[in-house]
């Protein structure tokens, strides 16, 4: 993806003057209240230092109270961490798919929200967690989701997923997709959860139903903690890396020395 086509595609999607619209919000809550269990878990407890990847004008703050949750965004626009750094504690300018300019092993959670599906690379921000995270960090991901039952009913009817009509849309992802790529990368998921399903003659909003049902509803919201460093790339890249093995989905393992 040209630099160019980024910088409009993050432009058109960080809300400069367009307020988050219900559905957006949903997801929002719902991520901080993961984030906020495991901020609850922190022994001792401490403030919670979190980096929001691909954070736009710095929304979570609403959710995350400042003397609870030191918040540090990560932004390919400068318009919009102009934005962001009057919510957060700091925002950093940078590409999330290149090393992320933060230090290692420095924060407690990673969010990243409806970020997966626009990188050209999928490993590259799950790698730069990795290093992010401390250990047992958190990371909360959300992704349009390819098996929400009415993205299968398009596609029996022969019309494209809904979320893959977007040429900002580069990946699709199912749950089980996820959970591998995720996994892969060091991580433990601890669960999934949708912002809505909207069964046929159910309830329009219905947590108990969002949770068991989480893998048909329209947006994904998996949460995983960092077991193990790892370091992974598409088997593409083989010949650039003396040690490595082969793992799942076309990817090698970068080896320690």
């Amino acid at each position: 993806m040209s630099d160019k086509f980024k910088q409009q595609v993050y432009e058109q999607a960080w809300h400069a003057d367009i307020p988050y619209d219900e559905k957006e919000v949903v997801r929002l809550i719902k991520a901080c209240e993961l984030i906020r269990r495991h901020a609850d878990e922190l022994e001792p407890p401490r403030r919670y230092n979190l980096l929001d990847v691909g954070c736009g004008v710095g929304p979570l703050r609403k959710w995350l109270p400042e003397n609870e949750f030191n918040i540090t965004g990560l932004e390919l626009s400068e318009a919009a961490a102009v934005v962001a750094r009057k919510n957060y504690d700091a925002c950093e300018v940078a590409d999330v798919e290149t090393p992320w300019p933060v230090e290692p092993e420095s924060f407690d959670g990673v969010h990243a929200g409806a970020i997966m599906e626009h990188v050209l690379d999928w490993h590259a921000p799950l790698n730069h967690a990795n290093t992010a995270l401390r250990d047992g960090g958190l990371i909360v991901v959300a992704v349009p989701n390819l098996r929400y039952w009415k993205e299968i009913r398009r596609l029996i009817r022969g019309r494209q997923p809904h979320w893959l009509t977007d040429m900002q849309h580069l990946h699709g992802y199912t749950p089980k997709f996820l959970k591998t790529l995720v996994s892969l990368h060091g991580f433990e998921v601890i669960g999934f959860e949708a912002d809505r399903v909207n069964l046929p003659l159910m309830p329009r909003r219905n947590r108990w139903i969002e949770r068991r049902f989480a893998r048909i509803g329209s947006v994904l919201i998996l949460s995983a903690r960092l077991i193990r460093r790892v370091r992974v790339e598409d088997d593409s890249r083989t010949e650039q890396f003396d040690n490595h093995k082969p793992v799942a989905m076309r990817s090698i393992e970068i080896m320690p020395r």
